[in-house]
This record gives structure tokens, C-alpha cells and sequence, in this order.
């Protein structure tokens, strides 16, 4: 019964969170909420109201993509209904306008031109479907004005493009979501574009002078603002309705040991984004021998020999991703 009591109080959806440390919380047999990360007191719904008043501030973010939940909600069931797909990218005329574009695409080959979105989602399949409509928001999102900030919104987009990649192929591998995962690695650093947007240059140079060093900006983002890019992602993500399974991981993905059931998925979301530096940086002995790596390594199973061909098998996803739904593609 403790136990039960444990894990209905320290849930994020539930509303407030005691204010437990990770000690007392285990001491009951249960496992701290993705808030509790903070030993020896929990940050609890004292940190989640400020998180929320941050984000109000925030101008230009994009509205709560009501259809991209539905879509994620379909995408989990066995038995997909193709009309009620179509219907659903119906409501939605900029998306439709975008898996149409993408099916005629070159990518596709020389196939007889099709306007119908039946057809359409008929030869790209559910699974390029729901890529679509997720890169889609996440290139919105990701490319929000961003007045004086001076962030790089290409290189961002990129990142999130290969992680989002990456996450997908490792999850494949490892018999995880597929789709969550990708949905969780392209969003993973939209806190840092949150951040950019209410703190202008301050953050950028920041962020800028710890690229790559995820673990170690978020100590010094929670130095000088109170918080990390990791709560902030998380929890605008949470506003907008996505589940847990995609906001948990983007709050842990600088560290695997999160939030029980979905230590796997924190793991392929880390891995990704480790993964994604190395396809740009051409570094995997740095970027994997790093207690991150090293971690989610362990966690799925996986050795470096894994990670090469998981980077090929990612590529032809990104190089559609990039071509496609890059900024300004045509």
C-alpha cells in the first residue's frame, strides 16, 4: 500500500508533488517522478510552477500540435485505421500540403504523380507518415523567431534531425518505440530553443561555449537561470499533451539512470544524441567513452560495434529528413 501511495504522490500528471527526497520516496518502495530528480530534496511543484511561468513569458511559441498527439496516439495502435489517419491530416492542410509533396518527391523515384492523400499515405506508409507530421512541428518549433538570440537555427534543426535519426534506428534495434523514440530525439533540445528565446544572447553564448557537453551545460544552465534546457523541453512538451513516454526522455536525456519504466527509452534518446555529435564531428571515441554513453551502452545492451552500423542504418532516414523538411526546402 506505501508503495502505491509512493507512486500515485511523486507522478508529474497527477498535479502537485511532495516534496520527498529520492531516499525517503525508495524507503517506501516506490520510484521518484520525473521531477524528483533532485537529491536530498525534491524540486517538486514549487519547481514545476516556476518552469510554467518561464515558459509563459516565452513569445512566439508554437501552439500545442493537437493533431501530431493524435496522430502519436494512432501510431501506438496495432490495428491503424488508414481513414482515420486521413481524416485526422485533413484538419491540418499545411501537413497534407507536406505528405503530398513528399510522396511526389524524387526520393520516391519516377512513380505516377498522386493528389490524393490516401494514396498518398498509402505509398509512404504509416511510419513515413507520422516521420512527416513530427519533423514538420518539430522544424516550426525548432525555427521560432528567435529575435536578438543569435542562435543557429540550421544547425539546430540539424542536430535534431540526426538524433531524431539515430534515436529511431537504435530503438528499432533494440525493440523499443520507434516512433517515440524518434518524436522524443528530435524535440530532446527544444528547451535549449525556449531558453534561447527568453534569455537572448546571455543563453546563446552559454550554450555555445559548452556545445556538445550536455551534461555539463545543464549544471551551469541551473547555475545561472534555475533550471536546465532538459526541464524546460520536458515540461512545455507535458503543456502541449505529448506523453510521458516522449517528455520523460527528453528530461533524461542527459542522464539514463531517470524515471522508471522508461530508463530504456532515456537510453536510446541519449544514445542518439550522443550518436548525432559523432556523425558531425567524426569523434566516437570521445563522444562513447563518456559516462552518458557509456551508460545507455549498458542499459540496451549495445557495444560500439553496434553504433557504426546503427549510423548506417539511420542515414538514409536523415538524408530524407534533411532534403525534405530542412528549412526552405522546396
Amino acid at each position: 500500500m506505501k508503495k502505491t501511495a509512493c507512486l500515485l504522490l511523486t507522478r508529474p500528471s497527477v498535479g502537485c508533488i511532495l516534496a520527498l527526497s529520492k531516499a525517503s520516496c525508495r524507503e517506501y518502495g516506490g520510484e521518484p517522478a520525473a521531477w524528483d530528480w533532485d537529491p536530498p530534496l525534491s524540486r517538486g511543484c514549487d519547481m514545476k510552477d516556476k518552469l510554467d511561468s518561464y515558459i509563459e513569458k516565452v513569445e512566439n511559441l508554437p501552439a500545442a500540435p493537437a493533431v501530431l498527439v493524435k496522430l502519436i496516439s494512432l501510431f501506438q495502435q496495432p490495428d491503424r485505421d488508414v481513414d482515420q489517419i486521413v481524416e485526422l491530416m485533413s484538419r491540418d492542410p499545411s501537413l497534407t500540403a507536406e505528405v503530398l509533396r513528399h510522396a511526389n518527391s524524387a526520393y520516391f523515384g519516377n512513380e505516377e504523380r498522386i493528389v490524393d492523400v490516401f494514396e498518398a499515405v498509402m505509398r509512404l506508409g504509416f511510419h513515413r507518415v507520422y516521420q512527416t507530421a513530427v519533423a514538420k512541428f518539430g522544424m516550426q518549433a525548432l525555427s521560432m523567431p528567435h529575435s536578438s538570440s543569435g542562435i543557429d537555427v540550421a544547425a539546430i534543426w540539424h542536430h535534431a534531425a540526426a538524433s531524431a535519426a539515430t534515436a529511431g534506428a537504435i530503438a528499432k534495434r533494440v525493440e523499443e518505440a520507434e516512433g517515440v523514440a524518434f518524436t522524443a530525439g528530435l524535440l530532446h533540445d527544444i528547451g535549449k530553443v525556449v531558453m534561447a528565446s527568453a534569455e537572448g544572447a546571455r543563453y546563446t553564448a552559454l550554450a555555445n561555449e559548452f556545445v556538445g557537453a550536455g551534461a555539463l551545460l545543464e549544471e551551469k544552465e541551473t547555475e545561472m537561470f534555475g533550471f536546465a534546457h532538459s526541464e524546460v523541453g520536458a515540461r512545455l512538451l507535458e503543456q502541449w499533451g505529448l506523453p510521458e513516454e516522449i517528455s520523460v526522455p527528453v528530461r533524461f536525456h542527459h542522464r539514463v539512470d531517470g524515471f522508471p519504466p522508461y530508463e530504456r527509452l532515456c537510453a536510446v534518446v541519449s544514445l542518439g544524441d550522443c550518436m548525432a555529435h559523432v556523425a558531425k564531428d567524426k569523434t566516437p571515441g570521445t563522444r562513447y567513452d563518456s559516462k552518458e554513453a557509456v551508460s545507455a551502452m549498458s542499459v540496451l545492451q549495445l557495444g560500439k560495434d553496434d553504433l557504426a552500423q546503427l549510423l548506417q542504418d539511420a542515414q538514409a532516414d536523415l538524408e530524407r529528413l534533411t532534403k525534405l523538411l530542412s528549412p526552405g526546402a522546396k
